[in-house]
């Protein structure tokens, strides 16, 4: 093998090591915990509302099992408890849209659904 060879190889390792680290660092930031839920700044929650609905099972959760996961809603009734989300994030950023919301249904106490919406759809109580 020449050296114009080993040189080639030993960029692309680094390239490869580079993509390693930066995946984890990007997948770091993607991941549910509470803390980032409760203290969150801007749109941070949608960045991890996704891997919170992977890991957990919505369908028949109490009202204080959510409440425990998520922290006090922005709203709560009979029938909804209300999350704020942020701004969707785009392929540039953040899209021009609307701030969304999350509004986990329920009924007799347990959760029979959730939807992400427009927060000009639905007013915080």
């Amino acid at each position: 093998m020449n050296k114009k060879d080993k040189l080639l190889l030993t960029f692309l390792g680094f390239l490869v090591v580079v993509a390693f680290i930066g995946g984890q660092l990007r997948n770091s930031q993607k991941t549910y915990t509470k803390e980032k839920w409760v203290n969150y700044e801007g749109n941070s929650r949608q960045a991890i509302v996704n891997n919170f609905l992977d890991r957990t099972v919505i369908e028949g959760i109490s009202e204080e099992e959510l409440i425990s996961y998520l922290g006090e809603p922005e709203s709560k009734n009979e029938e909804e408890i209300i999350y704020y989300l942020g701004v969707p994030k785009g392929l540039f950023g953040d899209k021009d849209g609307k701030e969304e919301l999350l509004v986990f249904t329920f009924q007799d106490g347990k959760a029979t659904g959730l939807a992400k919406v427009p927060a000009t759809n639905l007013a915080l109580e």
